[in-house]
């Protein structure tokens, strides 16, 4: 009964998604013109294009570098190590929903580097969440400044602004407080049950060493960088994908798309956020004052680009790492339990 009803509820998910990828459709074809859309989808200046799909890739591995400042403790493992971990990721994450990629990437980094899961679930899913709200909220505020400043003055910018800058600060007292013997003793966790409270102590000590770049000092100067400059790039294979599809994007118009692009398929939509990314971005760029087919035709053509160049990167990567798909599999269904290895040395400090 359960595996039937587990069936039923894959079934209805999978109806759920081509019906929105369908819907998302038609809502785009009755919102543009369609031989002028075509006529400029097919109009793609190559160079401008490749481009930009180096420069995403460009983008992707300062933030695998990045990555290695928040594991800076831990010896042994370089940037190079964690680059093809991180596309074969960011290939699981653009296919499968619930950030399904993140899990895989830590259970990958667990079993290649011997790092206990807690320290890389803390270091990937809230240090770097935390460092990107950072990045945006860095490049938003001179984005919405340019293009309209009366727009840092509504009360979305200021709430955007305050759970950004309180997560990061509550990120700040956990990393600097929880240190040694001092994270078992946390109030909050006497609160607990008994069984819950000791698998709790057990796990918190890791998590909270993942966290060890925000306790202050060179290291967490050197991650906010490397954020920034990793969305700097991303901002860019916009910019180069709108001259590409001959969209003359602004410094602006880049970050605000940008952003609308990479918070819909943050969500778990559609395989590819197919459908629900060309809607978001097409009606991020009309807000913006540009015509509704040129706005299609980038959403469409960038979409396709990067989906295509998503998969090559991430079955390269595969490759290099030896890793099949069946492995993945594998690999996810062990996040969910399971002990850490022996961890590795780390370095002072």
């Amino acid at each position: 009964m359960g595996a039937m009803g587990a069936q039923l509820g894959r079934r209805r998910f999978l109806l759920l998604q081509v019906a929105l990828t369908a819907g998302s459709f038609t809502f785009l074809a009755l919102r543009v013109d369609l031989d002028r859309w075509l006529e400029q989808l097919t109009d793609v200046r190559l160079g401008w294009a490749l481009a930009g799909l180096l420069a995403f890739t460009l983008s992707k591995t300062i933030h695998a570098y990045r990555w290695r400042v928040l594991l800076r403790h831990r010896r042994g493992i370089s940037g190079r190590d964690l680059l093809p971990v991180f596309l074969v990721s960011n290939l699981a994450n653009a296919v499968v929903p619930l950030r399904a990629g993140d899990v895989l990437r830590v259970e990958l980094a667990r079993r290649r580097f011997g790092i206990p899961r807690a320290e890389l679930t803390s270091s990937v899913f809230l240090v770097e969440s935390v460092l990107d709200g950072v990045a945006f909220i860095a490049l938003l505020l001179p984005a919405l400044l340019l293009l309209d400043p009366g727009a840092l003055r509504t009360p979305a910018a200021a709430l955007v602004a305050v759970v950004v800058l309180g997560a990061f600060t509550a990120s700040l007292v956990i990393a600097r407080r929880g240190t040694g013997a001092a994270v078992e003793r946390w109030r909050v966790v006497g609160l607990l049950p008994p069984t819950v409270r000791a698998r709790v102590q057990a796990v918190l000590p890791s998590f909270v060493n993942g966290m060890r770049v925000l306790r202050g000092g060179a290291g967490m100067g050197i991650a906010i960088a490397f954020s920034i400059v990793a969305w700097l790039a991303e901002v860019s294979v916009y910019w180069m994908m709108g001259q590409a599809f001959g969209l003359e994007l602004g410094f602006s118009e880049a970050v605000l798309v940008t952003i609308a692009a990479n918070v819909i398929v943050s969500l778990p939509l559609t395989p590819w956020d197919i459908g629900p990314y060309e809607v978001a971005v097409t009606e991020a760029l009309a807000f913006m004052g540009f015509g509704l087919s040129q706005a299609g035709a980038f959403a469409v053509g960038s979409h396709v680009l990067l989906i295509v160049w998503i998969s090559l990167t991430g079955v390269v990567a595969m490759w290099t790492l030896d890793v099949r798909p069946r492995e993945l599999i594998r690999s996810r269904s062990a996040g969910a339990g399971g002990g850490d290895p022996p961890a590795p040395p780390t370095a002072a400090g």
